[in-house]
């Protein structure tokens, strides 16, 4: 058994422990059951990674961290406010709802499902991971949490935390960025990672081949009151003068 992690009928039935045998265990105290399909050793520690685990590598889900809460976890997120710090942003593909053991479970912190398709079903972008306790779980490298992250702005707030954000992803790889920018169905998130890159001026945005990626054409309202960038035909924070839009 892997210490702090759930485990589901599944991994106990690959192990020999059939449905009614894991009954016998609770009624022994050996395991603890927190839901339909899914049980705890006796005791053990498991928190939200715990439940994760099984979710990622016991039933196969392709559910991983992503966003502001992949930047923290790789240390990449100083400026995050404490709000970010309290909740989980997970992502997913899939619409379907994650089993009900993991949403109805009190980890102690506050679990947020993002189910988008962002990318083109064909690309096939690896998973970064993370070691906790006794296991590790996967989650979104630093390219592709930005473009979940930026992918989240909904107001002007948003944008200005993502911003503070974006100044520090100084060594983001110019190549899985561009992968990432050539297959991204959102005109939008497109644009905005392009203006941030190019507004921190980061080193490695030299380095992306903006006539690549298709922008699309129109101009998006992102910053409401703000003026519109002419390359990218968004509209940003203004520095001066009365706005554009």
């Amino acid at each position: 058994m892997v210490p702090g992690a759930v485990l589901t009928s599944n991994w106990l039935a690959v192990h020999g422990v059939s449905n009614n045998l894991a009954r016998r265990y609770v009624s022994s105290g050996w395991l603890e059951r927190i839901g339909q399909g899914a049980y705890i050793r006796y005791g053990d520690d498991v928190d939200w990674q715990g439940g994760l685990y099984a979710l990622q590598f016991q039933l196969g889900l392709k559910v991983h961290v992503g966003g502001l809460s992949s930047l923290r976890l790789k240390g990449m997120g100083h400026f995050l406010s404490l709000d970010a710090d309290q909740s989980v942003q997970l992502f997913s593909a899939n619409t379907k709802p994650l089993p009900v053991w993991f949403r109805e479970t009190d980890w102690g912190v506050q679990i947020k499902l993002h189910s988008i398709s962002l990318f083109s079903d064909t690309i096939q972008f690896p998973m970064s991971s993370v070691p906790h306790k006794s296991f590790e779980i996967e989650m979104s490298p630093p390219e592709l949490a930005a473009f979940e992250m930026i992918h989240g702005i909904k107001n002007n707030a948003d944008f200005d935390h993502a911003r503070t954000v974006f100044e520090g992803l100084s060594t983001l790889r110019p190549k899985e960025s561009q992968e990432l920018l050539q297959n991204c169905r959102s005109v939008r998130v497109k644009r905005l990672f392009l203006w941030m890159a190019r507004d921190c001026g980061h080193p490695w945005f030299k380095y992306v081949d903006t006539e690549k990626v298709d922008l699309g054409s129109g101009k998006r309202v992102v910053y409401k009151g703000g003026k519109l960038d002419r390359e990218f035909l968004i509209t940003v924070p203004r520095t001066e003068g009365v706005a554009d839009v």
